[in-house]
């Protein structure tokens, strides 16, 4: 992404809604940050000083991770636009470079069509004019035909070698001569010529794709004249431009010349033809200036296609900022179950590693925070006067604490959900180039089998009854000759009204020798019943003997008599080369992360081709039914579980190229999927277990009413919450402290050195695993885990758990001892706080330091008995204001 300096980030920030107010509550936070260090320093602060360093430590670690944070919600929401405006460059210029691609093929093979050549050639040989004429609306026909089946094209022009127009077909633009230079140019090219620009080969218009070739004569190989085919250029940008643009779009498409200069406009009236703009290239984005508004601006050139990179146009998307951050943040991911997003999440490292830092060190610093509270509070606990005043500058520290961390925790949510939203929108964006190409690609195999069901050796051959061994011959050659030049098919075949195959090309050169063999299928009775010229039929994509037992689609066209279009003598077959085709389509789509990979499959989920051995042809793809259930053209986008991995999808249900499956031609839907494994496939990290619901929720009011009370240092262990008496306890400590010792036993995690009450020498204070003795199943330390370190008869004894709570007060007649009938089978627990709501699942237990130290020694290491703990000390209550110990 680009590197934005901090003055830019400032800039960007007023158009980010969710940003500035981020900014604003931060600023808020470090207001009550001073505030409160402030009234610590004048109401305690004798008792204050232990606590004073960290807050200021606090200040300055979260006012690192503040400068992060903003900029990383900046880089993200530019990130985030910078990809939905690359992507539709990048999809604009594509698109029409693929479809441009295809009219080179057109005018190389038409302008060998042997209908034009004989046209020319009569021309030459001076008939009477009435032959003249008749010759002429014969070839004009024929034209019309193929501009019926190739619609990209609005006029096609045959020309003598002299410039004479000798037939063309738009009525409506008269053209007599031309004296276009790129006449002379094309007469001595081999190949094509392409043109873009004003002509008087197309008067009235400002400017003209022409693709042109010179037409020679099959047998001397002499110059003929000039073919014209003239795209329609203006109608194909407006379609592209259509079908990119989204609900409410600021954003203007733009294909420009390699100078820059506008070709197409999705906003012409706002950025007309023949500007001249500045282009983006050399970075990501940049802001440039237009009509005097600032717009976030990409390019993109042309990635070609089977080499062919076009006239050198790019794609140029521009936005304005002012309303390219509308959207807020995560909006596509919004909808995502809880669970799916955590496991997305649990690919933080991988998959948004600046964002894992800062979410790494604001629970770091907040953890600390919160166990110089808690011990803030324990140092406290039972005190008067100062140390009162102390407890509610802790309780302030905690609260904002807390809030400081709530509002660095949701957003870095945000943070991820742009992230996940940015992927979710670019896979769909994919997944729609894949669909187009695949539909654009199969409209010209339908206009391929339609054309060359036209080819008048062809249709002389079969109405003249079943062809001999020349004749067969003769029809082989042409479809070899047509074969070799579309390399999309790997066989072309012609068979008689009983199905029977008369002649067929090999392109591949297998030992398959279709001459002879019947072809049975369904489809073919249907192609003899096709009503006209316009029409054709296509078979399932099935497994065909004509393609070596793989699956395919073989597209069919009728044959008619030369003289009677409504009598059928014949049909074509031409099977599309399908494994490698649909395999050059997806490779081509793939967006650059590893793993990635894409599908083409019907709506039942059965795969016509995959980039990934694992899901091969006519498997069935087993994910989320709803990828396949949108509309023709609609798209969508999901997290999925996947072959053991999670995977962003998005998918685009096929909506045809201009007639091609939109007017009642053909019906087949296929949905193009693209897979992006989230991470980097490495496994993710362990869900934390479930944490206990806030005390609140079951204890109400979590300070005592007045007269006596017990103050409980509470810490969470498992999945559950659990108290000492706060008395008993001295401090909590980092588990980093924590030294192991070799061949303990498994309750003994080992020792840490502590030192207390001021003096110089620290003392060595075993440390018990409370998930051990709880019974819970052995986890890593992290960095929630603490040691809270309390007195015991014998010494002191450290205890490892998950981590700490509060330090609440509760009324003492909340306070209910185990009873003795059961005392001996209580295991720690020595009372319990009975819970204000009657829910049992919620009642704290109160653990007695010296039965966890006595009980510990003897837990049998597989057992879950506890044997014969020694008797507790009574839990003391405190009285009212004023009151002791």
């Amino acid at each position: 992404m680009h590197d934005d300096n901090q003055g830019l980030v400032e800039a960007f920030i007023p158009f980010m809604r969710s940003v500035a107010q981020c900014e604003k509550q931060l600023e808020n936070l470090n207001f009550t940050w001073g505030m409160i260090e402030a009234t610590a320093k004048m109401n305690c602060p004798a008792e204050a000083k232990t606590i004073l360093p960290t807050m200021g430590a606090t200040r300055e670690g979260f006012g690192r991770l503040e400068r992060q944070l903003i900029e990383n919600l900046v880089q993200e929401n530019i990130r985030k636009v910078v990809l939905e405006i690359g992507s539709k460059a990048q999809v604009a210029v594509d698109i029409l470079i693929r479809n441009l691609y295809e009219r080179t093929a057109d005018v190389g093979f038409l302008a060998t069509d042997e209908d034009i050549r004989d046209f020319i050639r009569q021309r030459k040989e001076a008939p009477d004019q009435e032959t003249l004429e008749g010759e002429k609306a014969r070839i004009l026909r024929r034209l019309q035909e193929y501009r019926d089946k190739y619609t990209v094209y609005d006029e096609i022009l045959v020309l003598d070698l002299n410039g004479r127009v000798i037939a063309h077909l738009d009525g409506a633009s008269p053209v007599l001569f031309s004296q276009d230079p790129l006449l002379q140019q094309t007469l001595h090219t081999d190949g094509y010529v392409e043109t873009f620009r004003a002509s008087d080969l197309r008067p009235g218009l400002e400017r003209a794709l022409i693709y042109s070739q010179r037409i020679d004569d099959g047998d001397s190989g002499e110059p003929l004249g000039v073919l014209c085919l003239c795209f329609r250029f203006a109608d194909e940008t407006e379609s592209i431009f259509r079908n990119l643009r989204r609900r409410e779009d600021r954003s203007v498409m733009l294909l420009l010349d390699a100078q820059g200069t506008v070709i197409a406009s999705s906003d012409a009236d706002h950025v007309p033809l023949g500007r001249r703009l500045e282009q983006v290239r050399d970075a990501d984005y940049r802001i440039v200036d237009w009509g005097g508004r600032e717009y976030l601006a990409r390019t993109c050139p042309t990635r070609g296609y089977q080499g062919y990179v076009g006239p050198g146009w790019v794609g140029h998307v521009m936005v304005p900022v002012s309303s390219a951050f509308r959207a807020g943040l995560g909006q596509a991911a919004e909808s995502l179950p809880a669970e799916v997003l955590e496991g997305v999440l649990a690919h933080a490292d991988t998959f948004c590693p600046a964002l894992a830092d800062i979410a790494r060190g604001a629970e770091g610093i907040n953890l600390s925070l919160r166990r110089v509270v808690w011990n803030g509070q324990i140092m406290a606990a039972d005190k008067r006067g100062d140390l009162l005043k102390l407890k509610s500058v802790l309780q302030q520290i905690s609260e904002t604490g807390d809030r400081t961390s709530d509002l660095f925790a949701r957003s870095i949510a945000d943070l991820y959900q742009t992230a996940i939203s940015s992927s979710l929108q670019d896979v769909q964006f994919i997944s729609r180039l894949m669909i187009d190409i695949m539909d654009r690609n199969l409209y010209e195999r339908a206009n391929d089998c339609r054309w060359w069901a036209l080819t008048s050796a062809l249709r002389r051959s079969m109405a003249a009854g079943r062809p001999g061994e020349a004749e067969a011959q003769a029809m082989a050659g042409i479809l070899e000759y047509i074969n070799s030049l579309y390399t999309v098919y790997s066989r072309l075949f012609v068979y008689d009204l009983s199905g029977t195959i008369v002649a067929a090309s090999n392109l591949h050169g297998d030992s398959l020798n279709l001459v002879g063999k019947k072809v049975d299928a369904g489809w073919v009775q249907s192609v003899f019943y096709l009503p006209s010229t316009q029409h054709y039929c296509v078979s399932p994509f099935e497994k065909s003997w004509l393609y070596g037992g793989r699956p395919t689609y073989v597209y069919n066209a009728a044959i008619r008599h030369p003289d009677d279009p409504a009598k059928v003598v014949g049909g074509i077959g031409i099977v599309f080369d399908a494994a490698p085709q649909f395999a050059a389509m997806l490779a081509d789509s793939l967006p650059p992360q590893a793993g990635a990979f894409a599908v083409f499959a019907e709506r039942s989920g059965r795969i016509i081709a995959s980039s990934d051995e694992r899901f091969p042809a006519e498997s069935l793809l087993e994910v989320d039914k709803s990828l396949f259930a949108a509309a023709n053209g609609e798209g969508r986008s999901r997290v999925v579980q996947l072959a053991g991995r999670t995977w962003i999808v998005g998918s685009t249900a096929s909506f045809g190229y201009r007639e091609f499956k939109n007017s009642g031609d053909y019906s087949n839907d296929v949905v193009a999927l693209v897979f992006v494994p989230v991470g980097d496939g490495s496994a993710a990290a362990a869900p934390r277990e479930r944490r206990p619901a806030v005390l609140e929720g079951s204890y109400g009011d979590l300070h005592a009413r007045g007269g006596q009370s017990v103050e409980l240092a509470t810490f969470v262990v498992g999945d559950k919450v659990y108290g000492l008496p706060a008395a008993e306890v001295l401090e909590a400590v980092d588990p980093a402290r924590l030294s192991p010792m070799s061949g303990s036993r498994r309750y003994l995690c080992g020792v840490i050195s502590f030192q207390s009450g001021g003096g110089d020498s620290g003392t060595l204070v075993p440390v018990v695993d409370m998930r051990f003795l709880l019974n819970y199943p052995a986890k890593e330390v992290d960095n929630h885990s603490q040691i809270v370190v309390v007195r015991v008869r014998d010494g002191l004894m450290g205890l490892l758990v998950d981590d700490l709570y509060a330090v609440p007060e509760f009324d003492a007649e909340r306070l209910e001892p185990i009873p003795e009938m059961i005392r001996q089978d209580a295991g720690y627990v020595q009372a319990i706080i009975k819970p204000r709501q009657p829910d049992r699942e919620k009642i704290l237990q109160v653990l007695d330091p010296e039965r966890i130290c006595g009980a510990a020694q003897r837990k049998p290491e597989s057992a879950a008995g506890v044997e014969a703990p020694r008797p507790a000390a009574p839990l003391r209550a405190i009285g009212g204001p004023g009151g002791g110990r």
